[in-house]
């Protein structure tokens, strides 16, 4: 059962691949790109001149005229439409500039990415044409700024509990109630995407439904708490929110009254992206830092990245940040086609970006060792900055669970057409014949990647080889446990470990063939490398995660779990 819009990645879990999506591997228009490094260049250079990073940690909060002078360089508008005063830039566009504000600064990317990829990206997409000629211009040069609003002190990622209530009144008006908690540029934004439940008849009976609303800032009973005081990101506005019979205007519907979840998961995905080319970004500093380091240091008569363990790590953060930017491009890319389901892709990108980027900071610190652990270099600042990217816009943990039972879910509404077939076999012949064809294909064959350089073909029949095996073990699950699938949580985060392999692996194939075509295989030897390393590995993690589906300890996890909740303390006597 296909989906109205094409996935790369939930074409995995039906045992397809759309080739065509992933090669070549999106680059930006050439007038564009000069765009981004112009405004690359411009905050570099303001940031060198007037942004002490240490400083703006220790005092937790930016110097006067931080916020003006981003809104002078265009920073909050960059993905508004020219039209409405912003700079119009592709999603790709936008992305290399928010990954070159996480080498500047930890707080700086939240600081733009709560305005642009999250706060008015709600505005964006579902505002009506008055709400975006309203709102849009101040919002684009940083005249106002936004936040979104959807975490609450019972509700984290878990959106669809919320609690803040609007209800409409007589005049059309709504009152809105609640609070909101942790939010991003809180403490100085003016305009606010706020999710609330509203009352709403369906069927003959009033159901609570979640809708996103404008909120501005300045409304009576509306007010914000102190600011937070947080591990990393230190320079950033984060705060909690409450709405006491505040009064807003009938227009201030965000979309359609009862669609709220589905702006917000949109929202969100915006925001997903973000973080993985933020890390992307960000591991790049962290890499010339520690290369540099390797090649200066010397210990035992030589400079300490002659050492092979050393190499190591040098390698292996190479090949890490290689894979992140890479996925997250190939994703900004998909964006910019306008015509792609992204979302399964968004949400991969950021677990994987945000755990690689944890580990890259991680190994950067400990090559520079015990300067590393020193305030007076940046790499536990980093490490403090890193550490919030694996709970940002959805915990990895609940993204697993999305990724997964997201992907399953046309193989799912298929299998149970196939069910219906198999009771009525003669009204549903040609599914039942489809079905015996496709089980033909899978045992004799798998698709092979055309597009793929030939250097690269071992690599790329992995991949192919993995893709079917995947399939085959969704299918298997499926029809075992039915919808009981969806509480078999260890089973489900390996098959979105797997998806995440899987998409990865591709990314740095299309990428790598791109590279070889443009400047042949002896100057793009160091990309054919990273892909080798990482494919082996990638592959290798995905055999296994299938093989434990069927072969795991699951049931003593949960035992040891069990045992360990119950008791509330370790209790092992030595």
């Amino acid at each position: 059962m296909a989906d109205r819009q094409p996935s790369l990645v939930k074409s995995f879990f039906q045992g397809r691949i759309l080739e065509e999506l992933a090669f070549p591997f999106p680059t930006m228009d050439p007038e564009e790109a000069d765009t981004v490094k112009i405004l690359i260049e411009n905050v570099t250079r303001w940031a060198e001149d007037n942004l002490d990073a240490a400083e703006v940690d220790e005092q937790a909060r930016y110097p006067e005229g931080t916020l003006e002078a981003l809104a002078e360089m265009g920073m909050f508008g960059m993905n508004v439409p020219e039209e409405y005063g912003g700079l119009g830039l592709s999603q790709t566009a936008f992305a290399h500039v928010y990954g070159a504000l996480t080498a500047i600064e930890g707080s700086l990317p939240v600081t733009i990415g709560g305005h642009s990829s999250i706060g008015l990206k709600g505005l964006l997409l579902y505002g009506t044409e008055e709400q975006k000629r309203k709102y849009l211009p101040d919002l684009a040069s940083g005249k106002k700024l936004a936040a979104f609003a959807v975490t609450e002190p019972g509700a984290g990622s878990d959106a669809a509990s919320i609690q803040s209530r609007a209800v409409r009144q007589p005049d059309g008006t709504w009152l809105l109630n609640g609070q909101k908690q942790w939010i991003t540029n809180g403490g100085f934004a003016d305009f606010f995407t706020v999710l609330a439940k509203t009352p709403m008849e369906v069927d003959g009976k009033v159901e609570e439904k979640m809708t996103a609303f404008i909120v501005d800032w300045g409304l009576e009973g509306f007010t914000r708490g102190p600011e937070e005081h947080k591990l990393g990101i230190r320079g950033s506005s984060t705060v909690s929110l409450f709405f006491d019979n505040v009064t807003l205007p009938p227009d201030s519907v965000l979309g359609e009254q009862g669609r709220g979840f589905k702006v917000a998961m949109q929202v969100l995905n915006s925001g997903r992206l973000s973080v993985a080319a933020g890390v992307a970004g960000g591991a790049k500093a962290v890499l010339k830092e520690t290369v540099k380091y390797a090649t200066e240091r010397q210990q035992f008569g030589r400079p300490i990245g002659e050492f092979e363990l050393i190499q190591e790590k040098i390698a292996r953060m190479t090949v890490d940040t290689y894979v992140v930017e890479s996925m997250a491009y190939l994703t900004t890319g998909l964006i910019d086609r306008g015509d792609v389901d992204y979302s399964l892709e968004s949400a991969i990108s950021k677990v994987f970006g945000s755990e690689l980027g944890w580990e890259i900071i991680n190994d950067g610190l400990q090559l520079m060792g015990g300067l590393g652990y020193m305030k007076d270099y940046p790499f536990e600042r980093g490490l403090r900055d890193a550490r919030i990217n694996l709970i940002f816009e959805g915990t990895n943990e609940i993204l697993r669970l999305f990724i997964a039972l997201t992907g399953m879910r046309a193989p799912g509404e298929y299998l149970k057409q196939l069910g219906r077939a198999l009771r009525n076999p003669v009204k549903d012949a040609g599914l039942l014949a489809d079905y015996a064809l496709q089980r033909v294909r899978g045992r004799v064959s798998h698709q092979h990647l055309t597009l793929v350089h030939p250097t690269l073909k071992s690599p790329a029949d992995r991949f192919t080889r993995y893709v079917q095996r995947f399939h085959r073990a969704v299918n298997s699950a499926l029809m075992k446990f039915g919808q009981g699938v969806v509480d078999r949580q260890f089973m489900l985060q390996r098959f979105a470990d797997t998806a995440i392999d899987l998409y990865a692996m591709l990314a740095v194939l299309s990428r790598v063939t791109g590279r070889i075509e443009e400047v042949g295989e002896e100057r793009a030897q160091p990309e054919m490398d990273i892909a080798a390393i990482f494919c082996e590995g990638a592959w290798r993690r995905v055999r296994r995660n299938l093989r434990q589906i069927r072969r795991h300890q699951d049931r003593s996890v949960r035992r040891l779990a069990a045992h360990m909740t119950e008791r509330q303390s370790y209790d092992f006597p030595l």
